[in-house]
């Protein structure tokens, strides 16, 4: 999946069920405050991920960018005797390439114009490792390319969570206190314990992240650090991720809130990195998350006792950020401009596609964007006077999006390789290449399988499914059929992500030598440049992956046809909906990010269509008729009343065996024809076989466009 990045007035769809909100109603705190409290505002935004110049779509009206958010924020804070203005995270990283190309010095400019005040590390800040966040954070010169001098931030950042090894303390000041309308305000930063997960393993080295129960130690030691410091307002900028849903508030967030003391003198928990809406109560805390791509931001309203310093009341709303009737800000304009300026590529395009390449089915079979991708990185130039590398491999979790149709610009193409990796050339053996391959098989903890099939180039094999994992491998050659050889030692580019046992491809670790060269997204700009000098993008699967597929023998009797899991469900949805919005793995405890339905997953979630039961999905549980039910439910514009709903299903012989949550869904599918009986049985609790969920998926995709 693929956080979109384009210019001007293109656009990106988000979800096309996301929550259309102007103004959401906020937590419930006391009827009222005594006339002498202080009344403050935090004003706030996370996971701006650099999208400086991105117009997204909420509902079908257009949201965001740095000059309409900035327009919002002033004129928020113009409106208050008393506010501070915060980001929680992942302010930088995955970023358009206005922000991007210059090593995300434009947001961190954006930032100091816009006067933050405080701000938290997100996953995304790791993405270059410790030296390069610390460069961004408190200035000095880039140290991934050396091309950039970083500014710093003009605000405090704070994170309590990341500790380096060698010395043992914070990475960064754990908290940081504010006085505002003679007031004082303590901010504690998190960041998700899952950060490791997310980056490549070098983007971590050096530093540790706290447990959860550590997690949990640390806020309390700081919580009470700054109470001796005569401080009782507290604030968590957490980048956790947390969802609120039917009025019921859940995520790693949620989970920290439930684990303070009832009693914590923390207030609220800002939440961030699932792109998601919260805004709930939990255990006596807010939280609060807006969104992403500064589509959104939350205006946290506090009510605090001058005396005691103690909220009295709390409460929030989210507001989204539409460009309608809205002027852009001019300060916010000079700093994009200065970036297109300095970098007149990112508006002309490099060559035009039939939409034809993309990256479908990429964790299971060759695709024709992983051949140009691979092609691209074998053609890299590492500066030693060597030809192209024998072989390429690209992991398919780093193809964010495909190549679209029409024109192709620089943006797109950052669009599909955001993170801006290095590339790296590795020495291998053959043996090793075939080690490699048998790595793109995995297994889940459950046993189910965990399949990442690596884009290649130089090479062509055979997998025999049949065979287990060590044999499964049955030709390996070069392009050409030359047999490669175990014992001969070859040159292989893949990324630093890779390089370093990323994917669990660890065999990599184990090359004879490792040289470092440019960065990833750079390579495949020029190969496309110098390879169809502006004219039709050409890629196409070639047979260089061939998979023969486990045999399975016809019984002689007729067997129930496979079912279909809550996994497989939820991505064919996706997959027909075409939703491509976010690229953060789900905030489901049971669903890891590197499983192949993760992302699928991540977007149900991000359009509203699943929640999950107590942190889990389940996803490789059966789906019932009354879960799918619930899932499609949610396509259909047309409501079905309790007491209609109630009747409808009552005209079922088996309509009290239907799950209390799921009886407006069933009797919606069954009032617009979607849903299908015999007998007069609804049969909720019946899996569904994959044909069965296929024309479930059809008919209500069909319901709702018509």
């Amino acid at each position: 999946m693929s956080w979109k990045k384009v210019l001007g007035k293109r656009t990106i769809r988000v979800a096309a069920t996301a929550l259309l909100f102007s103004q959401l109603f906020g937590a419930v705190g006391p009827v009222s405050a005594a006339g002498t409290d202080v009344e403050v505002h935090l004003i706030g935004i996370n996971d701006l991920h650099g999208q400086l110049d991105t117009t997204s779509m909420v509902g079908d009206k257009k949201a965001g960018t740095a000059p309409i958010l900035a327009t919002y924020l002033k004129e928020a804070q113009a409106k208050y005797e008393n506010s501070l203005l915060f980001h929680n995270g992942d302010s930088v990283g995955a970023s358009a390439p206005v922000s991007s190309l210059d090593r995300d010095e434009p947001t961190i400019e954006w930032m100091n114009m816009m006067g933050f005040d405080v701000g938290s590390l997100g996953n995304h800040e790791f993405d270059q490792g410790i030296a390069a966040l610390k460069a961004q954070i408190f200035g000095g010169v880039d140290p991934v390319e050396g091309k950039v001098t970083h500014a710093g931030a003009k605000f405090d950042y704070v994170n309590a969570n990341v500790i380096e090894t060698s010395t043992g303390k914070p990475l960064i000041k754990p908290y940081v206190i504010k006085e505002v309308g003679g007031v004082k305000i303590g901010f504690i930063g998190l960041v998700t314990k899952a950060t490791p997960a997310k980056v490549s393993p070098s983007g971590t080295a050096g530093v540790r992240f706290l447990s959860a129960e550590e997690e949990v130690e640390a806020v309390n030691k700081y919580a009470k650090e700054l109470q001796d410091q005569g401080v009782e307002t507290i604030i968590v900028l957490a980048h956790d991720p947390a969802t609120t849903k039917d009025g019921v508030t859940t995520g790693e967030a949620a989970d920290l809130a439930k684990a303070l003391p009832a009693d914590s003198p923390v207030d609220v928990i800002v939440a961030g990195d699932n792109h998601a809406l919260a805004n709930g109560e939990v255990n006596g805390k807010l939280i609060v998350q807006a969104y992403s791509y500064g589509t959104a931001f939350e205006d946290i309203k506090l009510m605090i006792d001058p005396t005691t310093g103690d909220v009295t009341e709390k409460s929030a709303t989210v507001t989204t950020t539409f460009q309608e009737g809205v002027k852009e800000d001019p300060e916010s304009l000079a700093i994009i401009k200065k970036s297109l300026d300095k970098h007149p590529e990112l508006t002309k395009p490099v060559g035009t596609t039939d939409g034809s390449i993309t990256r479908t089915d990429a964790y299971n079979n060759e695709a024709p964007l992983g051949n140009l991708i691979a092609d691209a990185m074998r053609q890299a130039d590492f500066g030693d006077q060597a030809s192209a590398a024998d072989f390429a491999f690209m992991n398919p979790g780093g193809i964010r999006a495909d190549l679209p149709q029409g024109d192709v610009t620089f943006a797109d193409l950052a669009k599909i390789q955001p993170f801006g990796n290095t590339l790296v050339k590795l020495e291998l053996t053959g043996e090793q290449i075939q080690t490699l391959l048998q790595q793109q098989w995995g297994t889940n903890a459950d046993g189910a399988p965990n399949t990442k099939t690596l884009q290649i180039s130089g090479l062509k094999y055979t997998a025999d499914f049949n065979k287990p994992v060590a044999e499964r491998v049955t030709s390996l050659s070069l392009e050409d059929g030359t047999p490669i050889d175990p014992e001969k030692t070859y040159t292989a580019v893949v990324n630093n992500f890779m390089a370093a046992g990323g994917d669990n491809y660890k065999v990599l670790v184990d090359a004879k030598s490792s040289l470092a060269g440019p960065v990833d997204l750079d390579v495949f700009y020029q190969y496309i440049v110098d390879t169809f000098k502006g004219g039709a993008i050409q890629a196409k699967t070639e047979g260089r992956i061939t998979n023969l597929a486990a045999s399975t023998e016809q019984p002689e009797t007729p067997v129930t046809t496979e079912v279909i899991s809550r996994a497989e469900f939820v991505s064919a949805l996706v997959d027909m909906l075409k939703l491509d919005e976010v690229a953060t793995a789900p905030a489901f405890k049971d669903v890891a990010a590197d499983t192949e339905y993760a992302d699928a997953i991540a977007e149900a979630a991000h359009a509203g269509f699943i929640q999950g039961y107590s942190g889990n999905f389940n996803p490789d549980r059966d789906i019932t008729r009354e879960e799918a039910a619930t899932i499609l439910a949610k396509l259909l514009n047309n409501q079905v009343s309790d007491k209609n709903a109630a009747a409808i299903i009552a005209g079922f012989e088996d309509g009290k065996t239907v799950s209390t949550y799921a009886v407006k869904s069933m009797a919606k599918l069954m009032d617009k024809g979607i849903l299908e009986v015999e007998k007069n049985l609804l049969q909720p609790k019946q899996t569904l076989s994959a044909d069965e969920a296929k024309a479930l998926i059809q008919k209500a995709v069909a319901a709702k466009a018509s």
